[in-house]
């Protein structure tokens, strides 16, 4: 009897994960901020204001600073790019004392689109979950159906789409999983 009563929510839990054909589970996204494409920065080297800048981040994920020159930051936590720019500064500055920070936040963005009282693009700042970003939009509107359909780019540049219950998403406890990355959109018919 007792083996039944634990089996029953498992088997609930798994029906609603494996709700949708092409839906795999995903790993938490890093909580640790990530700079992005037209960030803007400040950097600032202790006692050398000449060499302290705020700067956005260009489309092509780079910045240029006096003495250093061109440096790829796109996809660098602000520490590792802290690290990035002391040891480019070294052989210039001595006792060299760098400081980041990201004054905007500009880069990633997921879209949600169709019957939502608020369609749009959404910063993507941290983890969001797809309940999450239909929330930002407002919810499902007046009209919408009860389907979401899940479009991301795939790194081979073809497009996966998976089809979601927006009662499962809501209701259940389907959400295990669905993590957004940024680009992706979410459209509700």
């Amino acid at each position: 009897m007792r083996r039944s009563i634990l089996l029953v929510p498992l088997l609930a839990l798994s029906a609603c994960a494996g709700a949708s054909k092409g839906e795999r589970p995903q790993p938490r996204p890093e909580t640790e901020y990530r700079i992005g494409r037209e960030d803007v920065l400040e950097i600032v080297v202790w006692r050398e204001p000449e060499l302290s800048r705020v700067m956005p981040v260009r489309p092509d994920g780079r910045i240029a600073m006096p003495l250093v020159g061109e440096m790829e930051v796109a996809g660098l936590t602000p520490g590792e790019l802290q690290g990035k720019v002391k040891q480019a500064l070294a052989p210039f500055v001595k006792d060299v004392s760098v400081a980041v920070l990201v004054r905007e936040v500009n880069g990633p963005r997921v879209f949600v689109l169709g019957e939502v009282p608020k369609p749009g693009g959404f910063p993507l700042r941290g983890a969001m979950t797809v309940t999450q970003a239909l929330a930002l939009a407002g919810g499902k509107g007046e009209f919408a159906g009860n389907e979401v359909v899940w479009l991301r780019q795939k790194t081979d540049g073809k497009q996966e789409r998976v089809r979601l219950s927006y009662r499962e998403l809501v209701e259940g406890d389907a959400e295990g999983a669905l993590w957004l990355a940024a680009g992706d959109v979410l459209y509700v018919p």
